[in-house]
């Protein structure tokens, strides 16, 4: 199924939701469990990208 899209303005906001997810202990995700999340290594290389 395809929703469309990714916008600038989209891939923003879902980096900026998994970096502020990752700042509340109880609800990190599960990969965090193994010491290395690829959802917030991938959130912190978008907005870099985006920032150049």
């Amino acid at each position: 199924m395809d929703d469309g899209p990714v916008t600038p303005a989209l891939l923003i906001w879902t980096a900026q939701r998994v970096i502020n997810q990752h700042r509340k202990p109880p609800s990190r995700c599960a990969q965090c469990q193994d010491d290395g999340c690829e959802m917030l290594t991938w959130a912190h290389n978008a907005l870099t990208a985006h920032r150049e």
